[in-house]
């Protein structure tokens, strides 16, 4: 079965079908190394088909409710037990960093770049700050079991990444969107915006049927 590299860019990793965006959407970006060029919420596959699904500084580029329904694609491509490992940026530790009085201005702007978005590109602005708690609770909430969980640093850049497996329980689509209202729920500040969350369902449900369309 297979394992996927989504948004690779000039990351090659062996025993993975590593899939991007083609070189035309990238500014900086010379020359890729992906083996597909696609579009990220344009893929499907069959249920039970892949190994891993695997994303390193790519997720925080989805929308809430698009990435809501990514994670209840990938659950049902995985094969029970199969994996999921996603790293973005530790947003509580990138905003205390820049909450430091003594921060330099440098500082200040790399930590507003990570949490934010680099900005060369249409694509290249993060929609969602992630912190561990968050990530954890949010593929949990999915199905996921989470192993393991690691943090990073780099050049004064905070990161995490969690390890996930799919039990083998399946889940069905009025499972997800069950699951799916009640977690964007979470981000109402109370009972009246409704409409918003409707709102969201929707952007939910449309990511669900382009998939299936590209599929069909």
């Amino acid at each position: 079965m297979q394992k996927l590299h989504l948004g690779c860019g000039q990351r090659y990793l062996t025993g993975y079908l590593n899939i991007d965006f083609p070189s035309s959407e990238h500014s900086v970006q010379e020359s890729s190394v992906a083996d597909l060029h696609a579009d990220l919420l344009g893929l499907c596959y069959p249920p039970e088909s892949i190994r891993e699904v695997r994303l390193h500084h790519v997720f925080e580029h989805f929308p809430r409710p698009i990435a809501c329904a990514l994670l209840a694609s990938w659950y049902s491509w995985l094969q029970p037990g199969g994996g999921i490992h996603i790293e973005v940026p530790d947003f509580r530790r990138t905003a205390l960093a820049m909450l430091n009085p003594l921060a330099s201005l440098h500082r200040l702007a790399v930590g507003e770049r990570h949490l934010f978005g680099s900005h060369e590109a249409a694509w290249a602005v993060h929609c969602e700050g992630y912190s561990p708690r968050l990530l954890k609770a949010m593929l949990e909430s999915y199905g996921f079991t989470a192993k393991t969980m690691r943090k990073n640093a780099w050049r004064g850049t905070y990161n995490f990444e969690i390890i996930a497996h799919k039990p083998l329980q399946a889940r069905t689509p009025a499972d997800f969107e069950g699951v799916t209202r009640s977690f964007l729920t979470n981000f109402l500040v109370d009972d009246s915006e409704q409409r918003l969350l409707e709102v969201w369902m929707e952007m939910y449900r449309g990511q669900l049927e382009r998939s299936r369309a590209r599929h069909a």
